[in-house]
């Protein structure tokens, strides 16, 4: 099986600041402390001239859209979110995202290769025994923005009309 890294497409005019003003302590975002979050939060974004809103972003921390966290809990009903209300203060405008804290797998494999300095991934596998069933998943010790999603979920998420989203596959290792 296929797997890909999904990111936020950054040629897009996509809202910037998000949680400058630090409204939600990200520290809670992961799988022991998210239940300490209102289920619903507001949170400030600042907005590009013509913005764009894609259904994935990736920083400061993952918000799906609603099509997408749907989608992913096709496939894994593991995955735990909280809703995300991005707001503007000077102009109003607001949508509804989810941030979504996903599994992070010790999965990346011996062959991943680093640059000369040894700080940055130029080549990502990912050993396959260690993903297991795991559909959509953080890599554990990759600091890149992001997460990996099996194939038949990325199928499912662009036949759906998932926007402002880069897709770049990752080699598996047998």
């Amino acid at each position: 099986m296929k797997y890909f890294l999904i990111e936020t497409d950054e040629r897009n005019r996509i809202p910037y600041g998000i949680n400058s003003n630090r409204e939600l302590d990200i520290r809670l975002l992961n799988r022991e402390q998210i239940d300490t979050l209102p289920q619903w939060n507001m949170v400030n974004m600042s907005l590009p001239m013509e913005v764009f809103f894609p259904d994935i972003i990736s920083k400061p921390f993952l918000l799906m859209s609603d099509i997408c966290i749907k989608t992913a809990m096709m496939y894994q009903k593991d995955i735990i979110y909280k809703g995300i209300k991005l707001w503007n203060r000077e102009s109003g405008i607001n949508v509804t995202y989810f941030a979504t804290v996903l599994e992070e797998l010790e999965c990346m494999s011996d062959q991943t290769q680093y640059n000369s300095v040894g700080n940055r991934i130029v080549r990502l596998v990912l050993d396959r025994d260690k993903i297991g069933s795991n559909v959509v998943f953080k890599i554990k010790g990759y600091d890149g923005s992001g997460f990996i999603g099996r194939l038949d979920f990325v199928e499912s998420i662009l036949r759906r009309g998932t926007r402002g989203i880069r897709l770049e596959e990752v080699d598996v290792e047998e």
